[in-house]
């Protein structure tokens, strides 16, 4: 029964198959990158946020204006194909890992605040190329020694890792958003921290820009992990607008232990803790648990419908549950996390009519697109709702829409898988 649920992933296996530079160069770029992309997502949406506000009541309008058409940035990633085929994959992955690096560095010198807001979507533009041109690689490339499955599980690890780091990060004080500081910790802290980080930025940017120009690990092979993957209609692309409801669920309510505390009267410290453990959890599932068991559909059902009802109690009674909602979030996170490695599996398996590269490009930037729009219906239902008065009140019934779409998505997808399974 234990061997039947066990999973068989292995760092050895990797490490061993891949030689050890290559490894954690790719480690490296995965985790670290990812963690520049959350923080920069995070950054950017409030910085757009402001921008509309000023624009809609006539301030610096020129200025804002220019950070609005940022917004243009997000089709970037739909265009990954066309550069690789002008430029080659290989130069492609490299540039944008290089951008990524030195345009976080530059907002961690703490430019004029448009330019951070600028230089934050250009992060979230160009990782969308990153992780395309990436996971392509990784996955195209036939590397005796390793399981396609693994190599999913390696990829969506690393990218849970970059959540932990930020969790920690934040938790320490080390924010751009003061509203983001934990309770307890003096503004001049804050700002001193701001400063502090650049010991941190500055090596990571070296070292992944060192790593990457020393050790880039993949060339093009034939790869044989590609004969398996799945090839249907372009419809089910819109599978990929569960990464968004992700996407939107984390960085407008479930990533801050400040928000979940305060729908619940209870305590940051204790919303942290649990935050960070859902993290953990969610890694040690996918590390020890066999990926057909996730992908069952009564499993799937099971846990989706367990998410849909704890949110739910979060949002509606929160303030009477107290701590054991908070439990719930943490809960759910957990299967947030899982969802997302499944939508993560079925985006890096499947084939449509275009190229690999294109796939993992489009699922991207619909997934931006689908974030934004539920982001700013959010922003009406809250912040803005004096705007439109019909909207008000209906924030928790936009997140509870996105949790809904977010596990409808994860279902037909491993309907998906299970249907390739009986025909095969």
């Amino acid at each position: 029964m234990k061997n039947s649920v066990k999973g068989d992933f292995s760092f050895s296996e990797i490490e061993t198959s891949l030689n050890p530079k290559p490894f954690y160069t790719l480690f490296f770029n995965l985790v670290v990158l990812s963690l520049f992309f959350i923080q920069a997502l995070r950054a950017y949406v409030p910085g757009v946020y402001v921008a509309m506000f000023h624009v809609v009541f006539g301030h610096n309008i020129a200025e804002n204006l220019l950070i609005l058409l940022t917004l243009i940035f997000f089709a970037l990633p739909a265009l990954t194909n066309t550069l690789c085929k002008k430029f080659s994959i290989r130069r492609v992955a490299i540039f944008s890992i290089y951008s990524i690096a030195i345009c976080r560095l530059l907002v961690a010198f703490h430019l004029p605040n448009i330019w951070q807001t600028i230089l934050s979507g250009i992060i979230i533009a160009i990782y969308g190329i990153f992780i395309s041109t990436m996971i392509t690689f990784w996955f195209d490339n036939d590397i005796k020694g390793i399981k396609p499955n693994n190599k999913i599980i390696f990829a969506v690890f690393s990218i849970l890792c970059a959540f932990l780091l930020d969790y920690l990060i934040r938790t320490i004080g080390f924010s751009q958003d003061i509203s983001l500081m934990p309770p307890g910790l003096s503004a001049e802290y804050w700002y001193i921290t701001q400063y502090l980080w650049l010991f941190i930025q500055i090596p990571s940017t070296v070292v992944c820009i060192y790593f990457t120009k020393a050790n880039f690990p993949l060339s093009m092979n034939n790869a044989s992990s590609l004969e398996d993957s799945d090839k249907i209609g372009t419809v089910y692309s819109l599978l990929f607008v569960g990464i968004g409801m992700f996407w939107f669920l984390l960085f407008n309510v479930f990533l801050y232990p400040n928000i979940i505390a305060h729908y619940t009267d209870s305590s940051y410290y204790f919303s942290n803790i649990l935050s960070i453990i859902a993290v953990i959890i969610a890694i040690l599932v996918i590390l020890s648990v066999k990926k057909k068991i996730l992908l069952n559909i009564k499993v799937s059902v099971i846990l989706n419908c367990t998410m849909i009802v704890s949110i739910s109690l979060f949002l509606f009674l929160g303030r009477i549950l107290i701590y054991f909602a908070a439990l719930l979030v943490s809960i759910s996170l957990i299967i947030m996390y899982l969802n997302f490695f499944l939508l993560f599996t079925r985006m890096s398996t499947i084939i449509f009519k275009w190229e690999k590269v294109k796939t993992i490009s489009n699922a991207f930037a619909i997934g931006l697109v689908f974030y934004f729009l539920f982001t700013v219906l959010h922003i009406f239902t809250t912040d803005w709702a004096y705007i439109i008065s019909a909207f008000k009140g209906y924030g928790p019934i936009i997140i509870l829409i996105a949790i809904v779409i977010l596990s409808i998505s994860t279902i037909i997808s491993n309907q998906l898988d299970q249907t390739r399974g009986k025909k095969e």
